[in-house]
């Protein structure tokens, strides 16, 4: 996203102020809703997919904003790796091809640049590569028990394929991710299967019928240990030059740039960043991986005397982990209903409904 110096200084005053554009305080989050919310009662009508011919889904997005995220989420039985034949699999992949990509990771140019389709598409392809890395370094080896997911070891598991589709998005589309993949994977059943042992035939083949899947949804759970999977929380850090009202006698090399790190950045406030980082923390406030990115960095009056290019302080390095737990425990405090205010910040209404194509799958799985 192209952005003016004089858009981006303007930006950058208010976050150093503590009061962002949109009125928000440097860890506040918008308030995104949750169509489908899962519930911890695995008997509740409001547990059925909304997606029809999915196990599970999840639709996030932000009132009054073009923040839009769907997620969905099938199951089906597959023989395991043979490097982990007791772990199941879970397979990852991010469509932006409804929003039209834009740029907002790693520093990928923005849909505004010249170049034609071919150069937008490939453009959306690497950024669609990017967020699916990322998800499957920060998110997925955190995700689900992956040894609960085998129904006969050796030979049976689950593989969950995990489909996300960013139809529109307005800044953070790693954190909005990761919400639709949490979301979706707790709305997720999976139906009881049994496995039939003793009936291989005198050559030790297997019979066709070697399992029992129960299609009643009422004894469906879970995935184990999807409450435990990981939110990214990605800060980014806003930097401008010392104002001028700095006394004279100080050296020009001594005199730092003012910095500041914000959560839930906006696409404007993203293209003011000189750096991002990516950290993806678990509901008890551990940190399970850290990832930079590259930020926009536009140059402002009297920053040429101060160059820090796309870099950011190494002291700043502990506040920012520090703030992405702080604002992570806030978050998931939203998402499972617990509206408490903590630390002075606002509460926000993540809010559910039951919208969607669920009645078409009324208590029963469809076995095929």
């Amino acid at each position: 996203m192209s952005i003016s110096t004089s858009e981006a200084q303007y930006i950058i005053d208010s976050c150093l102020t503590n009061y962002r554009i949109d009125g928000r305080t440097q860890l506040e989050h918008r308030p995104y809703t949750i169509t489908n919310k899962s519930t911890k009662s695995s008997t509740s009508s409001s547990a059925v997919p909304s997606l029809i011919l999915s196990n599970g889904s999840s639709h996030i997005h932000l009132p009054g904003s073009s923040t839009d995220v769907l997620c969905s989420v099938k199951a089906d039985l597959v023989h395991p790796s043979p490097s982990k034949p007791n772990e199941g699999v879970l397979e990852l992949n991010v469509d932006l091809s409804l929003s039209g990509g834009g740029g907002t990771v790693g520093g990928v140019g923005g849909a505004g640049g010249g170049g034609g389709a071919s150069r937008k598409r490939r453009q959306q392809r690497e950024e669609e590569s990017q967020i699916t890395s990322l998800l499957q370094r920060l998110v997925l080896p955190h995700a689900v028990n992956y040894s609960k997911l085998v129904v006969w070891p050796g030979r049976y598991v689950w593989r969950l394929a995990i489909d996300i589709v960013v139809l529109r998005c307005d800044g953070c589309v790693l954190d909005s991710c990761s919400i639709a993949l949490r979301e979706g994977l707790c709305n997720t059943k999976l139906p009881k299967v049994q496995a039939v042992m003793g009936n291989e035939n005198n050559e030790g083949s297997s019979s066709k019928n070697d399992l029992m899947v129960d299609g009643d949804f009422k004894m469906a759970e879970s995935p184990s240990g999807a409450e435990e999977c990981p939110l990214v929380i990605t800060v980014s850090v806003l930097s401008a030059p010392p104002p001028a009202t700095a006394t004279s006698s100080q050296s020009t090399k001594k005199r730092r740039h003012r910095s500041i790190s914000i959560i839930d950045a906006r696409t404007e406030e993203e293209a003011c960043a000189v750096s991002r980082v990516c950290v993806s923390v678990d509901p008890s406030a551990m940190v399970c991986g850290v990832h930079t990115l590259c930020g926009g960095g536009v140059e402002l009056e009297g920053s040429e005397e101060y160059s820090v290019g796309q870099s950011m302080p190494l002291t700043m390095l502990g506040d920012i982990v520090s703030a992405a737990a702080k604002a992570s425990t806030n978050l998931y405090a939203l998402l499972d209903g617990n509206e408490t205010e903590s630390n002075g910040m606002k509460k926000h209404n993540i809010q559910g409904n039951d919208d969607g194509y669920g009645y078409l799958l009324k208590d029963h799985f469809l076995i095929q």
